[in-house]
């Protein structure tokens, strides 16, 4: 069985992996992985990446007419053969939403896990993350002074690039037979949680192996394996680190999806997320609606990106970086 793992990145994929890992293991499920099997491996053995494993994970991009698998952003090679690289792979992790050529590619998994996290905690922790070291290291620059002006200046789009990812996957959800989870179920029931993903999964543990598992998937077990990149462990930040103007885009922008899968909008609000049964067309349009980068939209960011209190050396950087990013897809064809 070859597992493929998908979320919006800073959405606990860190974590989902732990958990599918370590069920397979104590299932006693043959490990596979393509990544063992690369030249590449021996050598990404000696870098220092974000998290522990990390130089030994399955890790794909899925593009517009193909795939690749890289480490980090430190690696990355096209795939030749998709089927061939899925057959030596027990669990594989990506960022990529779900594109043409995703939903022809992704079938070709047994089993797809998606995590799902409030859009305002993970924007809050992308931008903590982009100034650690391995980000900042290893990553284009951003030209953001500190996490606090990162946030204020990228929230649009970190919020249009959440609804439109978990929009993708859930257009798909019954056709690929999907199964969507939420962090902060995780957070707050993972006795319950786990054995609903087992269930999905057809795998069977006894009650010591899962609770192994849960031992395993600890914030305090994984925090001392990987200090550099897991933070709190912890949900609903945004109620406080987020400003009152912040808080309007994010109901404006993603609070239609946001609704419909129960995420509470208000900061007095405590509900937990869930999927609503048979999700209509209609409804996902309407929810992912809000996000669509129209000629509007198109200006208006244009707008606020001149305003911004970046430097202008930093509004030159960014705006000869994003010219360069054109020119190049340009010169590609895309």
């Amino acid at each position: 069985m070859t597992i493929l793992q998908a979320g919006v990145p800073k959405s606990g994929n860190y974590w989902l992996y732990t958990i599918l890992k370590s069920i397979n293991q104590k299932a006693g499920l043959e490990y596979k992985s393509f990544l063992r099997t690369h030249p590449i491996h021996k050598v990404a053995q000696t870098w220092d990446l974000s998290f522990a494993g990390q130089n030994d994970m399955d890790f794909i991009n899925i593009k517009k007419n193909c795939c690749e698998f890289r480490i980090s952003a430190v690696f990355q090679e096209e795939i030749a053969d998709i089927d061939d690289y899925i057959n030596k792979c027990s669990l594989v992790w990506t960022h990529s939403s779900i594109n043409s050529y995703g939903s022809k590619v992704l079938p070709k998994f047994n089993k797809i896990v998606y995590i799902i996290r409030d859009p305002r905690d993970v924007a809050i922790s992308y931008s903590k993350y982009c100034f650690t070291e391995h980000k900042l290291k290893n990553h284009p620059p951003h030209y953001e002074e500190n996490p606090e002006s990162y946030l204020e200046n990228r929230l649009d789009i970190m919020l249009r690039n959440w609804v439109e990812h978990v929009g993708s996957y859930l257009k798909y959800q019954d056709k690929l037979n999907i199964y969507p989870v939420f962090y902060e179920r995780f957070l707050n029931d993972l006795d319950s949680e786990l054995p609903r993903l087992l269930n999905y999964l057809d795998i069977e543990l006894d009650e010591n192996a899962i609770n192994q598992i849960k031992s395993d998937v600890s914030f305090d077990s994984m925090k001392k394996q990987s200090p550099k990149h897991l933070r709190k462990g912890k949900s609903a930040q945004w109620r406080e680190v987020f400003t009152s103007k912040q808080k309007a885009k994010a109901e404006r922008i993603a609070g239609e999806m946001m609704k419909l899968l129960n995420y509470p909008i208000f900061s007095d609000e405590k509900t937990l997320p869930c999927i609503p049964l048979n999700i209509s067309h209609s409804q996902l349009e309407t929810a992912i609606a809000p996000s669509s980068r129209n000629l509007i939209h198109n200006v208006k960011h244009i707008y606020d990106f001149i305003n911004s209190e970046r430097t202008l050396n930093a509004k030159a950087n960014l705006f000869k970086d994003w010219s360069t990013n054109k020119i190049k897809q340009v010169a590609k064809g895309r």
